[in-house]
């Protein structure tokens, strides 16, 4: 169904116009997130690269660079979560 049909239903117009909406914002937020994790792994990559790192010790410096990135990681699969289910949503209206 396209936006013109849709917008001529008046209850459905308003549905898919959130749902769209919505769906942009949680769109805009993964891509934020992802980003983010991008420079965790980034700043965790050459924390171990460095020539001075030891694998055999955990510096608190390597455990925040992975509590974040974990963090991270929790965040954008939630964001995803979502994204999936308004889309679904979505699919469901069309019908």
């Amino acid at each position: 169904m396209t936006y013109s049909q849709r917008s001529t239903h008046a209850a459905a117009a308003s549905d898919f116009t959130y749902l769209e909406y919505q769906i942009g914002l949680a769109a805009e937020e993964l891509k934020e997130a992802q980003g983010l994790m991008k420079v965790h792994e980034a700043d965790l990559s050459r924390l171990t690269a460095s020539p001075g790192y030891d694998p055999g010790s955990v510096t608190p410096e390597e455990l925040l660079l992975r509590e974040q990135s974990a963090k991270q990681q929790a965040l954008i699969e939630g964001i995803q979560a979502t994204l999936a289910g308004l889309e679904d949503e979505l699919a469901k209206l069309e019908d």
